[in-house]
């Protein structure tokens, strides 16, 4: 399960621009010894499309609603990719 939130960034004249995040886990380290972080993404996209997940780039909007957008569709973009999943595999014998 992801966790979604925006962070807020304002600006020395008043403005406000809303930077969409998930948050999902990683597993770091080499294999003798490895742990776990929660680390946020950015999400850019086109309010249509989730086009990447960065942590160092970002993409900004003018309005939280926006923003919201775009994290609704990132949110669809998961149930698509789990609904795809192999959920069981079957083996019919032809004679």
């Amino acid at each position: 399960m992801s966790h979604y939130r925006i962070k807020i960034e304002e600006r020395n004249n008043g403005e406000k621009l809303y930077i969409p995040q998930v948050c999902q886990l990683k597993i770091v380290g080499t294999w003798l010894k490895k742990r776990q972080e929660l680390v946020w993404y950015n999400i850019i996209g086109d309010g249509e499309l989730t086009m990447a997940l960065s942590e160092t780039s970002t993409a900004k909007y003018k309005t939280e609603e926006y923003a919201l957008k775009i994290i609704e569709n990132h949110k669809n973009v998961d149930v698509i990719r789990e609904g795809n999943k192999i959920k069981s595999t079957t083996y019919k014998m032809i004679d």
